[in-house]
């Protein structure tokens, strides 16, 4: 049997061993081997508004008191289950902590524009003031905050218009998150201030139709118009935006779609990938975890993406709070 015809009869879902590889796999020594089970049926788009004269909402904007508070205590309760991976999602929630506060006290006088921009001064301060605010821990972070404290004005405008032209093999290592947490607290706040009015056609169903940025992950809402309905979530300033489940995000065939998943972890988060052009997407279900942040839900589950990648997909979009640099 082929390849293109197993993943279209076949679902494949490993054990929940495959997370203490995860960390042997950062590191470059990557076990092998997976165990494949039978299929599940797709699942379908289940919308009880469909037909019923309801507008379903295309771009869902952010809250407008900020995402980074439920961040936080995302990140902490997968900490608590993730030991491979509990240093790093116990440092991006105090990172979320840091946004949260800063989203508190620059929310009414952050200006109402783009202020994301690299040459703004704006988000610059705030990378500063993440720098300053955050617990250095480690020597290795300690470092890293150093550097970022040492760094010219153009240094952090050639950092920010690298992530957000997602040139990211272009930044020192470890930085891109960074830089990427001060840019989500200005972009963030601009979106969710917007009416819906002010928001252009979308250019292409991968980009975030408010700042053009590829999605982190997609979510499956629930409660009224958009329940059971997907929404792609952008990786920067956190917009929503409705795309058809069973479709590839990407060349948009229905044809060959798969869901995979890892056995133990729960049936919330699965991969959906596409056979024709081999790319996939995180999707996950708000209706089995009311409790998902699509940041830290991906970061918790990387080793899927691992898996993932042993099967020849490549990811659609990026988490750039996981992103090591060059």
């Amino acid at each position: 049997m082929n390849r293109s015809s197993m993943r279209s009869k076949s679902r494949m879902i490993w054990h929940s061993n495959a997370i203490d590889r995860t960390a042997a796999a950062i590191s470059g020594k990557m076990a092998h081997g997976a165990s494949i089970y039978p299929p599940t049926s797709h699942p379908m788009e289940n919308n009880p508004f469909a037909g019923s004269g309801t507008e379903i909402p295309v771009v869902r904007l952010p809250p407008t008191d900020g995402p980074f508070r439920h961040r936080a205590a995302r990140f902490r309760q997968w900490a608590d289950s993730r030991s491979s991976l509990a240093g790093y999602l116990n440092l991006m929630a105090d990172l979320a902590d840091v946004q949260h506060g800063l989203w508190e006290m620059a929310a009414a006088t952050l200006p109402r524009d783009r202020s994301g921009q690299p040459g703004n001064p704006g988000w610059r301060a705030t990378l500063r003031s993440i720098v300053d605010r955050l617990n250095p821990g480690e020597a290795g972070l300690a470092s890293l905050l150093d550097r970022i404290r040492r760094a010219t004005d153009e240094e952090l405008a050639a950092w920010g218009g690298r992530v957000l032209a997602g040139d990211f093999d272009r930044i020192e290592a470890g930085i891109a998150p960074l830089v990427t947490a001060a840019l989500q607290v200005h972009m963030t706040s601009f979106a969710s201030r917007l009416a819906r009015e002010e928001i252009g056609p979308a250019q292409s169903g991968t980009a975030c139709p408010v700042c053009g940025s590829l999605p982190v992950a997609s979510l499956l809402q629930t409660g009224g118009a958009v329940h059971g309905l997907r929404y792609l979530v952008c990786g920067l300033c956190g917009c929503e935006w409705h795309r058809p489940r069973v479709q590839c995000i990407d060349c948009g065939s229905g044809k060959d779609v798969a869901y995979f998943a890892i056995e133990g972890l729960g049936e919330a988060v699965k991969a959906e990938g596409c056979g024709d052009c081999m790319t996939y997407v995180k999707i996950m279900d708000r209706d089995k975890d009311a409790a998902i942040d699509p940041f830290a839900d991906d970061i918790a589950s990387l080793a899927l993406d691992i898996l993932m990648a042993e099967e020849g997909y490549r990811r659609l979009g990026v988490n750039p709070l996981l992103l090591p640099g060059g």
